[in-house]
């Protein structure tokens, strides 16, 4: 059959004729003479397209299209009218119908208003194929990995992700803490609303609130107009906030009354905008000793942190590295229109054998350049960054020397600078904080701070203002 097709009108005749001519192209032709009785078959039975008549005793076409629409969103609906009572159908396409037949009609015209309107159809059943098959491809199982605890993260993601519950996502910078984001997003119930990023740290405090709340025209110099800020812009659906730490003091006040009234007022502005929308956030910092140090409020914190979500480090994810690899040699093979399948067992093991501070990020810019730069479809150890080799190399001349003092003397010469600097930007210069992390002493960080001539004081953000 070519479709299945549902009429519902009063008049026995237009029954009739319509059943003969639709049958005679090929449709699965059902109809009924009023609408209850068609409303009964919609829900009994899935049809394509409806043919209704507007002027029904009993029960309107307008009624019926609207309570055909609750039953089947997608069904697409012609409706019937006179030429006394076209401005009403009309009226009804605004409402939803497809498009509207003027009787009396011919069966040429039956026949092209219904394979146009079935045309109709199949896009929208095309739509609907297409965001779930987009829907499984960012799904939770999408995310490339198979270790210990990667799987630990996804299966909270699972659980969590059908909720409204805000989620606080921490980890290193590069571990994918965006797309942890969008998987929750995609497995909600609000995946078919909007998922909007806003990168916290990317612009000033006045512009970032401007971006966020919108504004009304003449807020400030400039606003020539009115500004749906991206709280209004994400309503029932999910706003990421990226970076949140980063936020002002300011800021952060009064996105915690946000969350708390689930409205705000847009600068300037007078009237209460009312949102439903689901807040994730990330950081790269450790909000909570942030938030002891007097650098976050504790109260928008426990708004924000009712689920906390670490994706681990590409270091702690043992067996992915592999994996991943297949993966992003996929990705850019077919961006660059090049078949790279393989790389060798010598340009693998500096893979496996690199630590990655940059995490995931930094290996997929790593597996990107080899792709472009090797030859044939084998990636070979020369192919991949000197970095890497480099620090290959320099681990297996520690491992060849003799003593501990010796070894770790040339580690600290090579090393000892760069993980410095990394420990005291990743810890915001609290000394306390860095020898934990390091597992070392608080007097041997000092020590190592003089030997490299390295001030923490450059690293430590500076304390919110104190208020009365």
């Amino acid at each position: 059959m070519k479709g299945r097709i549902l009429v519902i009108d009063d008049d026995t005749a237009i029954l009739q004729a319509c059943r003969s001519i639709l049958e005679d192209g090929g449709y699965d032709v059902e109809v009924a003479s009023d609408g209850r009785a068609g409303l009964e078959r919609l829900r009994l039975k899935l049809f394509d397209l409806a043919l209704v008549d507007l002027k029904m005793p009993g029960m309107s076409g307008i009624e019926v299209l609207q309570e055909a629409t609750a039953i089947h969103p997608e069904l697409v609906t012609i409706i019937f009218t006179a030429y006394g009572t076209i401005e009403s159908a009309v009226e009804a396409t605004k409402m939803g119908a497809f498009n509207y037949i003027t009787k009396p009609f011919t069966s040429k015209q039956l026949e092209a208003a219904v394979e146009k309107g079935l045309e109709h159809s199949r896009l929208l059943c095309d739509n609907v194929r297409l965001r779930q098959e987009l829907k499984e491809c960012c799904a939770v199982h999408q995310i490339v990995g198979q270790s210990p605890a990667l799987q630990m993260m996804l299966a909270t993601i699972t659980k969590v992700a059908p909720s409204s519950t805000n989620v606080l996502i921490m980890g290193e910078s590069g571990t994918g803490k965006e797309l942890v984001a969008r998987a929750l997003h995609t497995n909600s119930s609000r995946c078919d609303g909007p998922f909007i990023a806003v990168d916290c740290a990317a612009l000033p405090s006045n512009l970032l609130e401007s971006e966020l709340f919108g504004h009304e025209k003449g807020a400030f110099t400039g606003a020539d107009q009115a500004k749906r800020g991206l709280l209004e812009l994400a309503h029932e659906g999910t706003l990421f906030l990226d970076e949140i730490g980063e936020l002002s003091p300011e800021l952060q006040a009064k996105l915690l009354r946000t969350l708390q009234e689930r409205s705000f007022r847009r600068l300037g502005g007078e009237r209460l905008v009312t949102v439903d929308i689901r807040i994730l956030s990330s950081t790269n910092r450790d909000l909570p000793n942030e938030a002891q140090q007097g650098r976050f409020r504790q109260d928008l914190l426990y708004r924000l942190n009712v689920v906390t979500l670490i994706p681990p480090p590409l270091r702690e994810r043992k067996g992915d590295v592999a994996l991943l690899a297949e993966h992003f040699l996929r990705e850019f093979s077919l961006a660059t229109n090049r078949t790279v399948a393989r790389l060798t067992p010598d340009a693998m093991q500096l893979l496996e054998e690199y630590h990655w501070p940059g995490n995931v990020r930094e290996f997929r810019n790593v597996i990107e350049r080899a792709v472009v730069l090797c030859d044939n479809d084998t990636v070979r150890a020369r192919d991949l960054p000197d970095y890497l080799r480099k620090q290959a190399q320099l681990g297996q001349e520690i491992q060849d020397a003799i003593g501990y003092k010796a070894a770790r003397e040339q580690w600290l010469e090579s090393q000892g600078r760069s993980y410095l600097t990394l420990l005291l930007r990743r810890n915001h210069g609290n000394i306390s904080a860095m020898a934990r992390e390091a597992q070392i002493s608080r007097k041997s960080v000092y020590e190592m701070l003089r030997r490299f001539e390295i001030d923490p004081r450059q690293f430590q953000s500076p304390a919110p203002p104190q208020s009365e």
